[in-house]
Formats: structure tokens, sequence, C-alpha cells
């Protein structure tokens, strides 16, 4: 899948150990003054503490960075803070900073932006013609007066991994805020930011406009705004999210539309995520499309809430659904799984829809006629129960049925289907839909999808389905596929050596694994091979392919098996 290959560019860590090392406060007493003499490549050390001031990168690409690099403990995040004092935005780029521009190890907090544009903007981070990275900070408590309480983004695509925004406030994108920007998330928290609910407010998570960032392994959660409580998209932002969480934010002003997300002109697409828990006193709990042709593959959208559309609403809109639930929705007032209010048409293949209220499908009264086409799919009340009010067309293809699709109803997946589920093996039979197939059990689908690798219907069958591509939500960023398994190497930080492992399951693959440098030179080969299925380490001891010790800092390490590839990070302590 796409998203593999960006793995090796998104983060960016530390400059080697040859470039100078300035300490705070040992060196220097205060993290800007450490900025000021420092030179590109160079590190900015800070030792733990409460650093009360503004710091601005001034276009240099240096690392700035707690004692979390070198020892990479976690606690030391909330241990080392950068403090605004409610004197400006906390952290600034705005000088084409690039990606080796690095921020890491802090809890960014107490940033007021305040003014007129764009000294309104970014309470702890503003960052404008950049693409900084930022990895393992925790951003929060932050307020900004105009845009991105926690980060603004104008022309900017940063690096976000490993961070937590979360208690930030601001008009609009109180945890985020893209303005033609498209950054880079990965393992990221934005919970309980708030924007308000005031006519205008948006975005309470993030807010984009003209940008189409990527999210992966993202939670957006209990945050709240007027529209887009989750995520407010509008003028074309086509944004990404593989296996995200959107759940709990809500807009309880009266009419706020979008509880998990907003899209307006605009086609995100979503492959293994959940919306769940969110409510809008308007309409769409979970989805509100407007003008927008969202593409959803392998999502569940249950327990959403609003006045009408209580899974999704949709308006001049087309949306895609492939291997979607929709269950346990609400609406006042109608439509409970899908409302299409004016001249739209979804399009349904290998899904559910169960036990939303009032109805499964609506079409709105008096509007431009909608349609909605449905195969393969397990409709509650068939297709007798879609109430058109004679104003719209159901094209009601084959492969359809209506019978208790039997979700388990318990564990980390509540939505997957019991043994006896009439939707196990009841998708499409086309091949190109085909379960992933278990490597232990060959012809059988991979768990939690079931039955054979005939496609099942709901959000846990098909060829996006989670069991092909589970991303771990901790640092290390683990990545299992059917054919290749990669560990985070032992002991980490390491000196003198460390051993990586790996599993094939497919018999016959060509196997290479490479480390390279944090400049991306490849420092040496330790496999070049066909191997066999099966459990395979190897160690390395530090040096490189001249059998020269390289020096301290930190390193990636490279897999690729047959058509698969991952990198993860190892750090070399002397």
């Amino acid at each position: 899948m796409k998203y593999l290959f960006y793995v090796f560019f998104f983060i960016v860590f530390v400059s080697f150990l040859s470039a100078t090392i300035i300490n705070v406060p040992a060196d220097q007493p205060t993290i800007q003054e450490g900025i000021n003499v420092a030179v590109d490549n160079d590190t900015v050390l800070v030792q733990p503490g409460t650093y009360i001031e503004n710091i601005n990168y001034n276009g240099k690409n240096i690392t700035v960075a707690s004692l979390f690099l070198t020892t990479q403990d976690t606690t030391l995040i909330s241990l080392t803070i950068i403090d605004g004092n409610e004197s400006g935005s906390v952290v600034m780029f705005e000088s084409e900073e690039d990606s080796t521009a690095v921020l890491t190890g802090f809890t960014i907090t107490n940033g007021l932006a305040s003014g007129y544009v764009p000294e309104c903007c970014g309470g702890g981070i503003y960052c404008e013609y950049s693409s900084p990275s930022l990895l393992n900070v925790t951003i929060t408590d932050n307020s900004a007066g105009g845009y991105g309480g926690g980060i603004y983004c104008n022309n900017a695509s940063p690096n976000l991994t490993n961070l937590t925004i979360t208690g930030n406030s601001a008009i609009q994108g109180s945890g985020i805020y893209c303005e033609e920007s498209d950054p880079f998330l990965v393992n990221v928290n934005i919970i309980n930011n708030s924007t308000g609910c005031m006519y205008g407010n948006a975005g309470g998570g993030i807010f984009c406009w003209d940008s189409s960032p990527s999210l992966e392994n993202v939670t957006i959660s209990g945050n709240t705004s007027y529209v887009g409580a989750g995520i407010y998209c509008a003028v074309e932002s086509n944004l990404s999210l593989i296996n995200v969480t959107i759940s709990g934010n809500s807009i309880p002003l009266e009419g706020g539309p979008g509880g998990g997300i907003y899209c307006g002109g605009s086609s995100p697409s979503l492959v293994n995520v959940t919306i769940s828990g969110n409510f809008a006193d308007g309409y769409g709990g979970g989805i509100l499309c407007d003008n927008s042709s969202p593409t959803l593959e392998n999502v569940t959208i249950s327990g959403n809430t609003s006045f009408a559309g209580g899974g999704i609403c949709c308006g001049y809109s087309s949306p895609s659904l492939e291997n979607v639930i929709i269950t346990d929705n609400s609406a006042e007032y109608c439509g409970g799984g899908i409302y299409c209010l004016a001249n739209s048409s979804p399009s349904l293949i290998n899904s559910i829809l169960w036990n939303d209220t009032p109805q499964e499908v609506y079409f709105g009264v008096d509007w431009d006629p909608n349609s909605i086409t449905i195969s393969y799919s397990d409709i509650q009340g068939g297709e007798a129960g879609i109430v058109t009010n004679h104003n719209g067309t159901v094209n009601w293809l084959e492969g359809n049925i209506d019978e208790d699709p039997l979700f388990v109803g318990t564990g980390d997946y509540p939505y997957s289907l019991l043994e006896d589920s009439p939707c196990i093996d009841a998708g499409n039979p086309d091949p190109i839909y085909y379960d992933p197939e278990d490597p232990t059990n060959p012809g059988y689908a991979l768990y939690p999808a079931m039955g054979t690798v005939i496609n099942d219907m709901g959000a846990y069958g098909g060829p996006y389905a989670i069991g092909w591509s589970v991303v771990g939500l901790d640092d290390n960023i683990i990545v299992h596929t059917p054919e290749v398994f990669l560990h985070q190497n032992y002991p980490n930080p390491f000196n003198p050596e460390t051993t990586i492992s790996f599993s094939v399951t497919q018999t016959s693959l060509f196997v290479t694994l490479d480390v390279y440098n944090i400049k991306g030179q490849k420092v040496k080969t330790l496999v070049n091979e066909t191997l066999p299925a099966g459990e395979h380490s190897v160690v390395w001891d530090g040096r490189d392919s001249n059998n020269k010790r390289v020096g301290s800092g930190v390193y990636f390490y490279q897999l690729k098996a047959g058509r698969f590839e991952k990198v993860k990070k190892m750090v070399l302590l002397k």
C-alpha cells in the first residue's frame, strides 16, 4: 500500500555527533540563545526544567531536543517544558526551515497568539513556508485569538510524529489549522481541543482550507466546535486518513453540522477509519458531505447522533462506500443511517446498514431528487425499508440481503462477524475484493475478516481490511502484513551491538536489510539474499561496509521483502 513508502521520509531526529552540541543551560542560559549561536546541523540539547520563553528557529536547520533524544525516556517529555508565558507563539518556524529543523522531546504550553493576522495565529506552534519535523512533543493549553491553537500551518508541510495535541483553543482549528498546507501526521492524538461553539467557529480537532494532510494512526477525540468538531475540510481539502479514529467529538450549538467530519467541496479518502460516538445538533452526526465525494473503505460509522443524518448526511454529494458498517446511529428527525438531503448519489458495496433509527436511508422531501446504488450489502428492511418520499431512485443491484449480520458485540472489533453470520463470504465475488489470506491457514481470511478469502460484507472484509495492514500505535510504528514482520531492534539504544529480528511468511522471498544514516546514506547491507519462511535475526556491530565504527546518533534500518518495505529507527550511544 502506498503509505508504507512514506515511512522513510517522515522521521528526522538528530545530526551526526560531529556537529556541535550546545547544552542548555550549561553552555547557553536559554534555548533561544542556544539557537542564536547554532548553525545548520547543530543540536541544542536541553536539560529538564521549565523554560519561560518564546523561541524562533530563524531559518536554521538544527535540532532542539530534550534529553529524550539521547535516552528515549518518554517521561522527559513532560519534564522539559517550554512555557510561552502568554506572550505569543511558543515556537516559530517562519524562515523556510526544512525537515532537518527538528523539535523533539518537549511539552509546549501556555502560548497565546493575539492581535491581528498573523500575530493571532499559532498559540503553540507557528509554521509558515516551512516544513520542520516535530517528534515526540506534547502541545497543550495554548490558545490563539484567530487560527491554530495548537499548531498553525500556512503554506507549510511539517512532519508531525508521536504528538499529543490537547486542551488548545482558537476560533478555527483549535488543534491544528491548515491553509494551503499538507502536513504529515503519524501516531498523533488530537483530543479535547475547542474552538468554542459560536457561529463561524470550525475545526475543533483539525481545520483544513485548500489543504490535503495525510493522517496515519491518528486519534481525534473529545473536540468541540460549531462546524466539523473532529475535522473541518473545505475548498478541495482532499485528506488521506488511514487507521484513524474519530470519536466523541461534539457540536452542541443549535444547527451545527458535521460532528465527526465536515466535508465542504472536498473529497477525502478514508481507509480503516472508525467514526463513533460523535454528536451534531444539526446535520451529519458522523459525516456531513456538502458538495463532496469522499471515498470510504473499511470504515465503521457507529453510535453517532444528530438532528438528521445520524451516520452520514449528503447534500449535492456522491460518497463511495466500500466495506463500510453503518450501525447504531440515530437522528432526531430522519435518516439514522444515511440522509440524502438533495441531489446526492451515494453508492454502497459490501456494506452493512443495521439498527439505525429512525430509518436506515431517507431521501429529503421537496428538494432535488436523490439516488442510491447498493450491491452485495446487508440493509435492514431491504429495498422496501429505504424511504424515498417519491423523490429519487433506488438502484437495488445483485447480492443484497436483509438478515441480522450477527456482530460479535465485544472486544477490540465489536462489529466483526460471528462464525454463522450471513455476511461472511457474501460480498462481491470479484477477486479484486478478496479478503487478505491468513498466512498460517492458507485459503482462509486473516482475522478479523472471516470465512474464506472471498470478501465479507462489513468493515473487516476486502483488500483494505485491518488484517491486511495493521500499524502499531506506539512509538515504534510496527507494520504487519501477511508477508513481512519487522521488529524493533534490541537493545535500543545500544552500544556496541544490537539485534534486528524479522519474519518472512512467504517462501523464497528475496530480502534486503540495509542500515542508513540520518542523511539517507547507506551505511551497511546486513542481508541481501533469498530467505525461507520463518523467523530471522541479524546482529549489527555498529560498523560500516568498510568495517569502521560509526559515530553515535540515530540510524535507520530498512527491510525489503518482495513488494513490501519497512523502515525503523535505532540509536547508537557511546
